[in-house]
Protein backbone atom coordinates (compact mmCIF):
# COMPACT_ATOMS: atom_id res chain seq x y z
CA UNK A 1 0.00 0.00 0.00
CA UNK A 2 1.09 3.75 -1.14
CA UNK A 3 1.13 5.34 2.55
CA UNK A 4 0.93 8.58 1.03
CA UNK A 5 0.75 12.30 2.25
CA UNK A 6 -0.48 11.61 5.43
CA UNK A 7 2.77 9.36 6.67
CA UNK A 8 5.04 12.45 4.83
CA UNK A 9 3.32 14.81 6.78
CA UNK A 10 3.27 12.83 9.86
CA UNK A 11 7.18 11.90 9.59
CA UNK A 12 7.75 15.83 8.89
CA UNK A 13 5.42 16.46 12.09
CA UNK A 14 7.73 14.58 14.37
CA UNK A 15 10.93 15.86 12.76
CA UNK A 16 9.26 19.48 13.36
CA UNK A 17 8.40 18.83 16.90
CA UNK A 18 11.48 17.15 18.19
CA UNK A 19 6.72 5.13 7.65
CA UNK A 20 7.07 7.08 4.58
CA UNK A 21 6.96 4.90 1.17
CA UNK A 22 7.84 7.67 -1.36
CA UNK A 23 6.58 6.70 -4.70
CA UNK A 24 5.13 8.41 -7.69
CA UNK A 25 6.39 7.70 -11.62
CA UNK A 26 7.04 10.76 -12.94
CA UNK A 27 5.27 10.74 -16.42
CA UNK A 28 5.26 13.87 -18.28
CA UNK A 29 5.41 15.91 -15.40
CA UNK A 30 8.32 17.64 -16.11
CA UNK A 31 11.65 17.97 -13.90
CA UNK A 32 12.23 21.12 -12.24
CA UNK A 33 15.13 23.06 -14.64
CA UNK A 34 18.39 24.73 -13.52
CA UNK A 35 17.75 28.47 -12.74
CA UNK A 36 15.05 30.90 -11.65
CA UNK A 37 11.30 29.76 -12.42
CA UNK A 38 10.28 33.23 -13.39
CA UNK A 39 10.67 36.78 -13.57
CA UNK A 40 10.55 38.99 -10.81
CA UNK A 41 6.59 40.42 -9.89
CA UNK A 42 5.76 43.94 -11.40
CA UNK A 43 3.86 46.11 -8.56
CA UNK A 44 1.03 45.67 -10.45
CA UNK A 45 1.20 41.91 -10.22
CA UNK A 46 1.89 41.56 -6.80
CA UNK A 47 -1.25 43.50 -6.26
CA UNK A 48 -2.91 40.87 -7.96
CA UNK A 49 -0.65 37.99 -6.14
CA UNK A 50 -1.96 39.17 -2.67
CA UNK A 51 -5.44 39.11 -3.77
CA UNK A 52 -4.76 35.84 -5.24
CA UNK A 53 -3.29 34.49 -2.34
CA UNK A 54 -6.53 35.36 0.05
CA UNK A 55 -9.04 34.29 -2.15
CA UNK A 56 -6.93 30.87 -2.18
CA UNK A 57 -6.67 30.65 1.40
CA UNK A 58 -10.65 31.29 1.69
CA UNK A 59 -11.02 28.17 -1.40
CA UNK A 60 -8.74 26.40 0.99
CA UNK A 61 -11.19 26.08 3.87
CA UNK A 62 -13.32 25.24 2.27
CA UNK A 63 -12.21 22.65 0.32
CA UNK A 64 -10.60 21.05 3.41
CA UNK A 65 -12.95 21.98 6.41
CA UNK A 66 -16.86 22.71 4.88
CA UNK A 67 -17.46 20.63 1.34
CA UNK A 68 -18.29 17.23 1.20
CA UNK A 69 -16.71 13.89 -0.71
CA UNK A 70 -18.88 14.79 -3.58
CA UNK A 71 -18.41 18.16 -3.69
CA UNK A 72 -15.18 18.22 -3.92
CA UNK A 73 -15.12 15.27 -6.26
CA UNK A 74 -17.22 17.31 -7.92
CA UNK A 75 -14.79 20.10 -8.24
CA UNK A 76 -11.98 18.25 -9.22
CA UNK A 77 -13.95 16.22 -12.17
CA UNK A 78 -14.68 20.05 -13.01
CA UNK A 79 -10.87 20.85 -13.26
CA UNK A 80 -10.67 22.72 -10.58
CA UNK A 81 -6.27 21.68 -9.37
CA UNK A 82 -6.78 22.26 -5.90
CA UNK A 83 -9.82 19.96 -5.58
CA UNK A 84 -7.77 17.48 -7.12
CA UNK A 85 -5.06 17.38 -4.78
CA UNK A 86 -7.44 17.47 -2.12
CA UNK A 87 -9.45 14.45 -3.77
CA UNK A 88 -6.25 12.91 -3.95
CA UNK A 89 -5.06 13.61 -0.26
CA UNK A 90 -8.50 11.89 0.89
CA UNK A 91 -7.81 9.07 -0.88
CA UNK A 92 -4.37 8.78 0.39
CA UNK A 93 -5.61 9.74 4.48
CA UNK A 94 -8.28 7.34 3.88
CA UNK A 95 -6.30 4.52 3.06
CA UNK A 96 -4.25 4.97 6.30
CA UNK A 97 -6.41 5.94 8.71
CA UNK A 98 -8.28 2.69 7.85
CA UNK A 99 -5.23 0.62 7.46
CA UNK A 100 -2.30 1.56 9.06
CA UNK A 101 -3.52 4.31 11.62
CA UNK A 102 -6.07 1.89 12.70
CA UNK A 103 -4.83 0.89 16.20
CA UNK A 104 -3.63 4.90 16.25
CA UNK A 105 -7.21 5.88 16.26
CA UNK A 106 -8.74 3.64 18.43
CA UNK A 107 -6.05 4.59 21.25
CA UNK A 108 -7.06 7.92 20.49
CA UNK A 109 -10.53 7.13 21.40
CA UNK A 110 -9.51 5.78 24.95
CA UNK A 111 -6.97 8.68 25.60
CA UNK A 112 -9.95 11.09 24.71
CA UNK A 113 -12.54 9.40 27.10
CA UNK A 114 -12.81 11.35 29.94
CA UNK A 115 -10.29 14.26 29.13
CA UNK A 116 -11.36 17.36 27.70
CA UNK A 117 -8.33 18.52 26.44
CA UNK A 118 -8.49 16.13 24.04
CA UNK A 119 -11.68 15.80 22.64
CA UNK A 120 -12.22 18.27 20.50
CA UNK A 121 -9.24 17.26 18.12
CA UNK A 122 -10.44 13.23 18.62
CA UNK A 123 -14.14 13.75 17.87
CA UNK A 124 -13.11 15.96 14.88
CA UNK A 125 -10.62 13.29 13.73
CA UNK A 126 -13.56 11.07 13.94
CA UNK A 127 -16.38 13.30 12.46
CA UNK A 128 -13.94 13.91 9.44
CA UNK A 129 -13.02 10.27 8.92
CA UNK A 130 -17.06 9.42 8.97
CA UNK A 131 -17.71 12.20 6.68
CA UNK A 132 -15.18 11.54 3.70
CA UNK A 133 -14.19 8.04 3.92
CA UNK A 134 -17.06 5.99 3.99
CA UNK A 135 -18.17 7.73 -0.01
CA UNK A 136 -13.80 7.59 -0.58
CA UNK A 137 -13.39 3.87 0.44
CA UNK A 138 -15.85 2.83 -2.00
CA UNK A 139 -14.60 4.99 -4.79
CA UNK A 140 -11.13 3.83 -4.04
CA UNK A 141 -12.95 -0.54 -4.14
CA UNK A 142 -13.51 0.03 -8.23
CA UNK A 143 -10.01 2.29 -8.59
CA UNK A 144 -7.37 2.12 -6.29
CA UNK A 145 -5.03 4.28 -7.81
CA UNK A 146 -7.57 7.25 -7.99
CA UNK A 147 -5.25 9.31 -5.42
CA UNK A 148 -1.72 8.71 -7.54
CA UNK A 149 -4.11 9.55 -11.09
CA UNK A 150 -5.70 12.86 -9.15
CA UNK A 151 -2.58 13.95 -7.87
CA UNK A 152 -0.66 13.58 -10.96
CA UNK A 153 -3.49 15.44 -12.68
CA UNK A 154 -2.83 18.53 -10.60
CA UNK A 155 0.60 18.53 -11.02
CA UNK A 156 0.32 18.22 -14.83
CA UNK A 157 -2.11 21.31 -15.34
CA UNK A 158 0.01 23.55 -12.85
CA UNK A 159 -0.69 23.28 -9.39
CA UNK A 160 2.51 24.12 -7.36
CA UNK A 161 2.36 22.02 -4.66
CA UNK A 162 1.44 18.83 -6.62
CA UNK A 163 4.07 19.46 -8.98
CA UNK A 164 6.32 19.60 -5.73
CA UNK A 165 4.52 16.50 -4.33
CA UNK A 166 4.88 14.78 -7.58
CA UNK A 167 8.23 15.76 -8.44
CA UNK A 168 9.43 14.75 -4.85
CA UNK A 169 8.52 11.12 -4.75
CA UNK A 170 10.09 10.24 -7.94
CA UNK A 171 13.58 11.08 -6.12
CA UNK A 172 15.68 10.47 -3.31
CA UNK A 173 17.23 13.96 -2.89
CA UNK A 174 16.83 17.46 -4.47
CA UNK A 175 20.00 19.21 -5.41
CA UNK A 176 20.32 23.42 -4.64
CA UNK A 177 18.61 24.01 -8.15
CA UNK A 178 15.45 21.72 -7.56
CA UNK A 179 15.25 23.26 -4.80
CA UNK A 180 15.44 26.88 -5.74
CA UNK A 181 13.49 26.09 -8.64
CA UNK A 182 10.33 25.80 -5.97
CA UNK A 183 11.11 28.58 -3.73
CA UNK A 184 11.12 31.05 -6.91
CA UNK A 185 7.96 29.44 -7.80
CA UNK A 186 6.44 29.87 -4.10
CA UNK A 187 8.32 33.40 -3.83
CA UNK A 188 5.74 34.35 -6.72
CA UNK A 189 3.15 32.86 -5.74
CA UNK A 190 3.22 33.23 -2.44
CA UNK A 191 1.10 29.92 -1.91
CA UNK A 192 1.04 29.50 1.90
CA UNK A 193 0.21 25.92 0.81
CA UNK A 194 3.48 25.32 -1.38
CA UNK A 195 5.59 27.06 1.78
CA UNK A 196 4.35 24.44 4.10
CA UNK A 197 5.09 21.75 1.02
CA UNK A 198 8.46 23.38 1.09
CA UNK A 199 8.82 22.13 4.73
CA UNK A 200 7.85 18.76 3.83
CA UNK A 201 10.67 18.88 1.14
CA UNK A 202 13.60 20.09 3.16
CA UNK A 203 14.63 16.42 4.75
CA UNK A 204 15.30 15.96 0.69
CA UNK A 205 18.12 19.18 0.05
CA UNK A 206 21.03 17.73 -0.59
CA UNK A 207 23.97 18.90 1.32
CA UNK A 208 24.58 22.59 2.11
CA UNK A 209 22.90 25.55 1.01
CA UNK A 210 25.24 27.37 -1.18
CA UNK A 211 24.37 30.69 -0.22
CA UNK A 212 26.34 31.47 3.10
CA UNK A 213 23.68 34.59 3.87
CA UNK A 214 20.68 31.81 3.78
CA UNK A 215 22.02 28.72 5.17
CA UNK A 216 20.92 29.14 8.45
CA UNK A 217 17.28 28.62 6.89
CA UNK A 218 17.71 25.06 5.73
CA UNK A 219 19.90 23.74 8.50
CA UNK A 220 19.59 22.41 11.82
CA UNK A 221 16.56 20.87 14.51
CA UNK A 222 14.42 23.48 14.02
CA UNK A 223 14.58 24.01 10.41
CA UNK A 224 11.64 22.68 9.31
CA UNK A 225 9.52 23.97 12.28
CA UNK A 226 10.54 27.97 11.07
CA UNK A 227 9.68 26.22 7.57
CA UNK A 228 6.17 25.31 8.99
CA UNK A 229 5.96 29.07 10.89
CA UNK A 230 6.57 30.49 7.76
CA UNK A 231 3.43 28.84 6.33
CA UNK A 232 1.33 28.88 9.00
CA UNK A 233 1.73 32.62 9.26
CA UNK A 234 1.07 33.33 6.06
CA UNK A 235 -2.53 31.97 6.02
CA UNK A 236 -1.80 27.96 6.04
CA UNK A 237 -4.27 26.41 8.24
CA UNK A 238 -2.59 25.71 11.35
CA UNK A 239 -5.31 25.45 14.32
CA UNK A 240 -7.07 22.62 15.58
CA UNK A 241 -8.67 20.96 13.62
CA UNK A 242 -6.45 21.20 10.66
CA UNK A 243 -4.71 18.28 8.53
CA UNK A 244 -1.66 19.57 10.40
CA UNK A 245 -2.82 19.54 13.85
CA UNK A 246 -4.93 16.17 13.25
CA UNK A 247 -1.56 14.73 12.13
CA UNK A 248 0.36 16.00 15.20
CA UNK A 249 -2.42 14.29 17.08
CA UNK A 250 -2.41 11.00 15.57
CA UNK A 251 1.12 11.02 15.73
CA UNK A 252 2.55 12.28 19.13
CA UNK A 253 -0.95 11.92 20.93
CA UNK A 254 -0.61 15.60 21.45
CA UNK A 255 -3.77 16.90 20.56
CA UNK A 256 -4.88 19.80 23.61
CA UNK A 257 -3.46 22.48 21.73
CA UNK A 258 -5.01 24.96 19.41
CA UNK A 259 -2.49 25.84 16.89
CA UNK A 260 0.84 24.55 15.92
CA UNK A 261 2.79 27.49 17.32
CA UNK A 262 1.04 26.94 20.66
CA UNK A 263 2.08 23.53 19.86
CA UNK A 264 5.57 24.26 19.53
CA UNK A 265 5.47 26.16 22.86
CA UNK A 266 4.51 23.42 24.71
CA UNK A 267 7.11 21.08 23.95
CA UNK A 268 9.45 23.21 26.35
CA UNK A 269 12.44 23.27 23.58
CA UNK A 270 15.54 24.69 24.35
CA UNK A 271 15.56 28.35 24.63
CA UNK A 272 18.90 28.34 22.04
CA UNK A 273 17.02 26.46 19.55
CA UNK A 274 13.67 28.52 19.90
CA UNK A 275 15.97 31.60 19.51
CA UNK A 276 17.22 29.76 16.44
CA UNK A 277 13.60 29.20 15.36
CA UNK A 278 12.58 32.90 15.34
CA UNK A 279 16.46 33.79 13.49
CA UNK A 280 15.21 31.17 10.90
CA UNK A 281 12.12 32.65 10.04
CA UNK A 282 12.76 35.82 10.06
CA UNK A 283 15.46 34.85 7.21
CA UNK A 284 12.11 32.98 5.57
CA UNK A 285 10.10 35.47 5.57
CA UNK A 286 12.17 38.89 4.86
CA UNK A 287 14.17 37.45 2.79
CA UNK A 288 14.23 33.95 1.08
CA UNK A 289 10.08 33.95 0.07
CA UNK A 290 10.12 38.09 0.22
CA UNK A 291 8.51 38.89 -3.09
CA UNK A 292 10.28 41.49 -4.99
CA UNK A 293 9.14 44.14 -7.74
CA UNK A 294 10.69 45.32 -10.50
Amino acid sequence: MKKGVLIALCVTVVAAAGGVWWWMGRGDVAEPADGPASTVPTAAEMAARAKKIQQGIARYRVLWREASYIEIRQAAMDGELVAQRRLSEIYEDCLVLNGAMRRSLGLLAQLANGNPRFQETVVGIFREKDRLCVQAQADLSKNPTAADFWLHKSAKNGDVVSEMRYFSRSVAKLSHSQYQYFIDKVRVSGDPDAIFELSLLLPKLEGQWPDPAQASAFEGSTAEQAWALAACRAGYDCTRGSRLMNVICLTMLSCSQPDYERHLAELNIDPVLRGQRQQQLALIEGTILAPKSK
